[in-house]
């Protein structure tokens, strides 16, 4: 191959690989997408505004969050906006660590809730590396993440609250998933209608029940489908048209026949992790639609 053709076919592949990029980017145009990333037995999931901004939720056991990463941002983006670790425990943070090592973090949510582990020690050592803003997660806080082009993106925490939070810094609880931030994501022309989604992390449902102020077209199981953190009250008040289940391969019995026999007794769609890979849901702030890996 003589070097003229060679310089022809790297050309070739460059503008190739610039033009599948921008089909990429122009099919996303606009819209909101929330890819709940197969990370095993634990949650982590990438949030993406309709301009491109980046939120880390939990990042699972393990790394294999980056690889959720690599293959939803752009090679040359290496900001995220804003990470939240919903509580402190393996299966949420330990992935957050290769977050912080491999990108640039501009804001850390947290509770500061801390649970003795050396996992923890190292968690706390990589966040003040990372020399980010730290924000302590309350419940009744709203943080705006994108307004453009007529479209709002806003977080509300929905827990803990104040008072148990400052209570279980000077002394966590002997469950931390008690602990754990619940977030609702909203998306669309205003905060009070359009798209939203109710992310749920480990909280036990005698906790979340309280929490649900509205209906919601997306409800993440709580504790991976566990029994602990669903029951019928719940699914009757947000009226999810999907569920998530953050799932995989464990010893727990996860998810319990008894939540997805619930879900499927209230026409819910389901969609998990262990049997359906990576599992992306994109809005326009009205409607959805959700494709998952397999």
């Amino acid at each position: 191959m003589d070097q003229k053709t060679k310089i022809f076919l790297t050309l070739a592949v460059i503008f190739a690989g610039l033009g599948l990029l921008l089909i990429f980017s122009f099919q996303n145009l606009g819209k909101f997408r929330l890819i709940f990333c197969d990370v095993g037995q634990g949650d982590g999931m990438l949030l993406v505004s309709h301009s491109g901004k980046q939120i880390i939720v939990d990042g699972g056991p393990g790394t294999k969050i980056v690889d959720c990463l690599s293959a939803n941002m752009p090679f040359w983006d290496r900001t995220v906006e804003l990470v939240v670790a919903t509580h402190a425990q393996k299966d949420h943070i330990e992935g957050l660590l290769e977050v912080l090592a491999r990108y640039k973090v501009g804001m850390i949510a947290e509770t500061k809730v801390n649970n003795s582990s050396e996992l923890y020690r190292a968690w706390q050592k990589a966040v003040e590396n990372e020399k980010a803003k730290v924000y302590v997660a309350k419940a009744g806080d709203r943080l705006s993440i994108d307004a453009k082009q007529g479209q709002t993106l806003s977080i509300d925490i929905l827990w803990p609250d104040a008072q148990r939070l400052s209570q279980w810094q000077a002394s966590p609880p002997s469950d931390l998933n008690e602990s754990a931030i619940v977030l609702r994501v909203n998306y669309g022309p205003s905060t009070s209608s359009g798209f939203c989604a109710y992310l749920t992390a480990d909280i036990p449902k005698e906790t979340l029940q309280g929490l649900i102020e509205k209906e919601c077209q997306i409800l993440k199981i709580a504790h991976h489908g566990s029994k602990t953190g669903t029951n019928e009250e719940i699914l009757n008040e947000v009226r999810p048209r999907l569920a998530i289940i953050q799932v995989g391969k464990n010893s727990y019995g996860h998810p319990t026949k008894e939540v997805l026999d619930l879900l499927r007794s209230k026409a819910v769609k389901i969609l998990r992790n262990d049997t359906n890979g990576i599992i992306e849901i994109k809005s326009d702030g009205r409607t959805f639609g959700a494709k998952s890996a397999r």
